[in-house]
């Protein structure tokens, strides 16, 4: 708040002095902060009243301090350029380099700190300005020139904290220059002997990031034997476990673990590695596994069922010898144990090179934290939410997903059937809105157009107001129209983007200036096909009723909520130009589903779903790597992405680098009352 005080003058005029306290006292208290800094930094300050420059450089050292470097820069360049001369003028060139060097702008710093040195060589600070000097040069790659700068500090360097930054430089400098064990040596008497927290810290950080991310294992063994019983020799051994683990080196893995428990007892993860020692010696087998995580309990048992039996079929076809040498590990998610615990578990396995499942998007998000400390790819053939295989490089999907559908079909309508000009009608959900913004979007990047795309709310029963909007018109309304064009002897107006969408075609009739009889008419539209990405309850009113508003003489189509014999029960009659895609159709009549279908049923006594047709899929992939000679959990990964057009039943499968499956799918219509596959 600005206070106004009155001051009355001899002349008895008054004059307003505004004066605002806070920044008063602030820049009382920052003189005094000054005369600190100066004599702990060894500038000495005369007792003299304050100058311009004075002012100003109390000015920038609050926005300094305050941590707004951009307004204390430029009162700091303010200062210099008018006050080149003041007894400030060193510690103005000494903040300037420091802002840069904060904002990581180092060769501004350096060109700054090294004017320090040629202008100020006698000032105190010269020890501090040299190891930002070499700092600057470190940061900038010059390394040859940086080091002697920073041994220079270690010895010479008044100033204890300072002597140890360049010590913790130096072993930066050799972790730069890959010399990892000399780096680690030097970082390890930082954190033995200094005194600064913030030091040893930064030490400890560093020494985690070269064990962790830097280090072949012939150095992982050399730091484990050198550091027997101290930090980080437990670092380099948790890092030969979980390289061991990850690899299947079986009497590696037990050798480390051993030494570990033995050499460590008081670490926080010793109870955790005594009973991984244990499971492990215990398992003699030496199997590889693959693991499920599924709803085996529960309100959604049917589906863990469903995609189990899938899994089981696939394997139920391995030869003989093959399945000696692997087997599956069911995990039950239903049954209240979180999916991490349960993951967990399968991924401190050694012999576990994969996991089917889970089956929700949300429990795929709960573990995905998790997939990098165990490097163990899972294979979802359910989970469908935008995005699930970006999270880790880790999570494969084999699930047919709203963005597969939509792009599919954009493609052919668009390369196959030659349909360039579409409407778009779309429930007001995730589900319709996904669909339409992929399907919009890939249309538009073939070179296609979007004529309409209008909403609806799932509670809709009358869809009049959209289908007018898209040129539908009832019956008298269209013959109407005709007549009067016939009546005037003129043409309809041509269709165009700028509201005529759809107009009467008259195709016969007999017609004079007397009568008009027999006539033939049909709706010419705008458009060549209608994209509707909802499910068979609506779709099934939706399109008789674009029917009764004459619109029923071109494609229309959708995506898998459209296969199901209930559209043809509500439909039936109005379903001659309905095409729509889905990953698999018991009913089809390729081979591969074919024979599927029949084993499945023979195995289990029903007919297969969806569901069970992607996840024998993902069992068959997986397996499919295994035979062909991937022997852990690191090159079961690499092998996944190798992974092109595979044959599978729901759908031919291209594993794209996001970890997403790419799928041709089953195109279907409707012939004589039944869902059929369109070739």
């Amino acid at each position: 708040m600005t206070v106004i005080n009155e001051v009355s003058c001899v002349s008895n005029h008054r004059l307003k002095i505004k004066i605002e306290p806070p920044r008063v006292f602030l820049l009382i208290f920052l003189s005094f902060l000054v005369l600190a800094f100066s004599e702990t930094n060894g500038f000495a300050l005369d007792a003299r009243p304050v100058s311009g420059a004075d002012s100003k450089f109390l000015e920038a050292e609050f926005f300094f301090h305050e941590g707004k470097l951009v307004s204390a820069r430029l009162v700091y360049e303010e200062l210099w350029s008018r006050f080149p001369e003041s007894p400030q003028a060193p510690k103005t060139v000494f903040r300037l380099g420091q802002i840069d060097y904060q904002n990581k702008y180092y060769s501004s710093a350096l060109r700054f700190f090294k004017y320090f040195m040629d202008s100020f060589p006698e000032s105190t600070l010269i020890f501090q300005v040299r190891l930002n000097i070499a700092k600057c040069l470190f940061h900038l790659g010059s390394y040859d020139k940086a080091e002697p700068l920073f041994q220079e500090s270690v010895k010479a360097n008044p100033d204890v904290g300072q002597k140890w930054q360049a010590f913790v430089y130096l072993g930066l400098l050799d972790e730069k220059r890959l010399n990892y064990l000399d780096a680690i040596k030097k970082l390890k008497k930082t954190i033995e002997r200094t005194q600064f927290p913030e030091l040893k810290e930064q030490a400890a950080r560093t020494i985690e990031d070269i064990v962790n991310k830097k280090l072949s294992e012939t150095v992982l063994i050399d730091v484990s034997r050198k550091y027997q019983n101290e930090f980080p020799g437990d670092l380099a051994l948790i890092k030969l476990i979980e390289k061991y683990r990850d690899e299947r080196q079986a009497r590696n893995y037990l050798f480390a673990l051993q030494n570990f428990v033995r050499r460590f007892p008081a670490h926080s993860l010793k109870e955790e590695y005594e009973k991984d020692l244990d499971r492990f010696q215990a398992d003699n087998s030496r199997k590889m596994r693959l693991g499920t995580i599924l709803p085996l309990s529960g309100r959604r048992a049917l589906v863990g069922q469903q995609v189990l039996q899938g899994i089981q079929l696939a394997f139920s076809e391995l030869s003989a010898k093959e399945k000696s040498g692997i087997e599956l590990i069911v995990k039950d998610s239903g049954s209240g144990e979180s999916v991490v615990q349960l993951m967990d578990d399968l991924g401190r396995d050694p012999n576990v090179v994969g996991v089917v499942g889970p089956v929700l998007s949300r429990e795929v998000q709960d573990i995905a934290p998790f997939l990098e400390k165990y490097r163990l790819p899972v294979f979802t053939p359910t989970a469908s939410a935008s995005g699930l295989p970006e999270l880790s490089p880790y999570i494969f999907r084999n699930a047919l997903t709203k963005e597969t559908q939509a792009t599919f079909l954009a493609r052919y309508a668009v390369n196959e059937l030659n349909l360039y000009r579409f409407v778009v009608v779309f429930p007001t959900e995730p589900y319709g809105e996904t669909m339409k913004n992929t399907f919009v979007n890939e249309v538009k990047s073939l070179g296609g157009h979007i004529v309409e795309s209008l909403p609806y709310d799932r509670t809709q029963t009358d869809f009049r107001k959209q289908i007018l909007k898209i040129g539908g018109m009832p019956d008298d309304r269209l013959k109407g129209r005709a007549r009067w064009y016939l009546r005037r002897g003129i043409e309809p107006p041509p269709l165009n983007d700028k509201g005529v969408i759809s107009r009467p075609m008259i195709e016969g009739g007999l017609f004079s200036e007397e009568k008009i009889e027999g006539l033939k008419i049909s709706l010419d539209l705008n458009y060549d096909a209608i994209f509707i990405p909802g499910f068979y309850d609506k779709v099934g009113l939706i399109i008789p009723q674009l029917y009764f508003y004459n619109i029923d003489n071109i494609p229309m189509l959708g995506g898998s909520g459209w296969n199901s014999p209930e559209l043809v029960e509500h439909a039936r009659n109005y379903l001659k130009t309905a095409i729509f895609v889905d990953a698999f159709s018991p009913d089809s009549d390729r081979e591969e589903i074919r024979q599927f279908v029949d084993d499945f049923i023979a195995s289990f006594g029903e007919t297969p779903t969806l569901l069970s047709a992607q996840s024998y899929d993902a069992a068959k992939i997986y397996l499919k790597v295994i035979r062909e000679g991937a022997g852990n959990r690191l090159e079961v990964q690499k092998a996944l992405y190798t992974i092109r057009d595979y044959p599978g039943v729901s759908g031919a499968t291209t594993i794209l680098p996001s970890g997403d499956s790419e799928k041709v799918l089953l195109k279907l219509s409707v012939q004589g009352g039944e869902i059929v596959s369109v070739e």
